[in-house]
């Protein structure tokens, strides 16, 4: 019977020590919860700054650097206590043994367990895990040069190919129209709380008739490298430029030309490459000049958004921007002020108030979010993120 024994205990202890090790081992689940945790730390940075913005604050940037996992397993098993000694318990009843189970051990050497000490290991397995992470500030010069300089219309392009709706791209990117018409010129601002909103509103509506798009500017050629440029700078990859153009191809329908130019495709020639002309209804030719912002303008832009509310909330007129069920939805960029719990995709609380992103809907505000984070990170340098490995090169 003692071998017997002896054979289960080493059964169950191998059992347990081969437990431990799939519980080390499968740390898939671990790394799924690394994603989902990142996603929502970067969302909430990015809403977090829409917030300051709303309130006139310094907007703040945070950089994830490395994020480093463990799992750590230990098992131990509680083994019987070996009495040697002159004298052998024998009580008679169940009783008795609880009384003399202090008794009969004085003079005796006891090796393993003491079943009537604290000291008693029982069987166990242990595990626990742990997280290191490095975060900067990016605060960096080359950061805030990119935050800063205004989104080229190369831009404007490559995120309309992923499939964003021009519209919701020209409110983005957009901070005002100069109008020059009969020798005058007007500008309207590309802001909800700005008294010419509604001017500007109409030229988005005339934007998106006539297709504005982005090409390459058929005049320009690549820049050559300059000698002793490394094939991997800027300079060296540097491309034509880009120009504003009406695409054919874009037009609403039942849409009728009206002296538009340029034309995407075609070889005129404008001032600048961010101006377009066309005749208004009473044939008379109006230029208009599209300033674009920068990185910094659209969280301003949508901070306004914020502190306006509902009734300063913009609404998108295009079927591509709004969208089909069950993906539809008609607005901008939505931030319920109070609200928070389940119903809320994001929420932040923010000097004592919450602000969320609904989770039904609001389609068009987390695609927002995700746009901005691909803005950010083409902002971001290597030497922003705080890493330390064991050797880091930086060409």
């Amino acid at each position: 019977m003692g071998r017997r024994a002896w054979k289960v205990a080493a059964v169950a202890a191998t059992a347990a020590l081969v437990a431990g090790c799939a519980v080390s081992d499968h740390f898939n689940g671990r790394v799924d919860t690394f994603d989902v945790a990142t996603e929502q730390s970067r969302d909430v940075m990015i809403l977090t700054n829409v917030v300051r913005a709303s309130r006139a604050e310094p907007l703040a940037f945070l950089q994830l650097g490395q994020i480093i996992g463990g799992n750590t397993t230990s098992a131990q098993m509680g083994l019987p206590s070996l009495v040697i000694g002159p004298t052998a318990a024998n009580p008679t009843s169940a009783a008795g043994a609880a009384a003399s189970s202090t008794h009969y051990l004085d003079h005796q050497v006891v090796f393993g367990a003491n079943p009537g000490a604290s000291g008693f290991a029982p069987n166990s397995i242990t595990t626990s895990g742990s997280t290191t992470f490095n975060i900067t500030p990016a605060e960096s010069k080359d950061f805030y040069e990119g935050l800063l300089l205004s989104v080229e219309p190369q831009t404007l392009a490559r995120f309309s190919e992923q499939g964003v709706a021009r519209e919701l791209l020209f409110y983005l990117f957009t901070e005002k129209v100069i109008e020059e018409k009969n020798g005058k010129v007007l500008q309207f601002v590309n802001n909800p709380l700005d008294p010419s909103f509604d001017a500007f509103q109409h030229y988005v509506d005339l934007a998106m008739r006539y297709g504005l798009s982005a090409e390459p500017d058929p005049g320009e050629k690549p820049a050559k490298p300059a000698p002793g440029d490394k094939k991997d700078d800027e300079s060296a990859s540097a491309g034509p430029d880009w120009r504003l153009c009406f695409d054919r191809g874009a037009w609403a329908p039942d849409t009728k030309p009206a002296g538009n130019e340029p034309m995407c495709g075609s070889k005129t020639r404008m001032p600048n490459p961010r101006m377009v002309s066309f005749l208004d209804p009473h044939g008379v030719r109006v230029k208009v000049n599209v300033l674009p912002r920068s990185t910094f303008g659209i969280f301003q832009f949508l901070g306004r958004i914020v502190a306006g509310g509902e009734e300063h909330a913009i609404k998108l007129k295009t079927p591509d921007a709004i969208g089909q069920p069950p993906l539809a939805d008609d607005n901008l960029f939505v931030v319920d002020v109070g609200k928070s719990g389940e119903s809320c995709f994001l929420s932040v609380d923010y000097a004592g108030q919450t602000y969320c992103v609904p989770q039904d809907g609001a389609y068009n505000t987390k695609r927002i979010l995700g746009l901005l984070t691909q803005l950010i990170a083409l902002n971001t340098s290597i030497r922003d993120i705080a890493i330390t490995p064991q050797v880091q090169l930086l060409q």
